[in-house]
């Protein structure tokens, strides 16, 4: 799952592959070889993953246990929203309830930022134990209200648990990552074409 992909896909270890954030959250959960992992189940690990996400600036003074405890909270919530996205069906009530919970956390301000390139208007949030979960609950009602459901996506390996949405004009992505999990396939069938070719 993992092998010879490109830095942008993974970071620090972690795959940032699936095209959003809630979806690269819920990819902390692989099961390489059938065996699952938890790449967020310690407070450094959730500290890292933060960092490399990118998020780890919306944090405050909360303790890392806090902080990695609210996202492990929050990826099991959202990980039965793949399926149910991917059917066309309405989201639980509770789900809703609790995206909306750590919606309501999102407080802050815009600010006017001058950089090398030009200026940016920015939302900075306030500090808060809440911040990254409330920006991945973000990052999910985003992709509700916005996104195709049906390029919802998991890996076409068999031994890769990883998932992803589909930007690709012709939707016809399969793998998480083709310099990875696509270009096992591609070896796999050229030597299964060797074997079979007598060579």
């Amino acid at each position: 799952m993992m092998a010879a992909a490109t830095s942008d896909e993974f970071r620090d270890g972690f795959p940032f592959l699936a095209g959003q954030l809630w979806l690269d959250l819920l990819n902390t959960t692989p099961t390489p070889g059938g065996v699952a992992q938890d790449l967020i189940a310690t407070p450094g690990d959730a500290a890292r993953w933060l960092a490399a996400s990118g998020l780890a600036g919306s944090t405050g003074t909360p303790t890392p246990d806090e902080i990695g405890a609210e996202l492990r909270a929050l990826r099991e919530e959202l990980r039965p929203a793949v399926e149910i996205l991917a059917r066309g069906e309405p989201l639980a009530e509770s789900l809703m309830a609790s995206v909306n919970r750590r919606l309501a956390g999102l407080t802050g301000r815009h600010q006017l930022q001058q950089r090398s390139e030009g200026f940016a208007l920015s939302f900075v949030l306030d500090r808060g134990v809440a911040a990254p979960a409330a920006l991945i609950a973000r990052d999910f009602a985003a992709f509700v209200c916005e996104a195709e459901p049906d390029r919802l996506r998991h890996c076409a390996s068999d031994c890769c648990s990883l998932v992803f949405y589909d930007r690709g004009r012709n939707n016809t992505r399969r793998w998480c990552s083709m310099s990875a999990c696509g270009n096992r396939d591609k070896v796999a069938r050229f030597r299964a074409r060797r074997v079979g070719a007598g060579g």
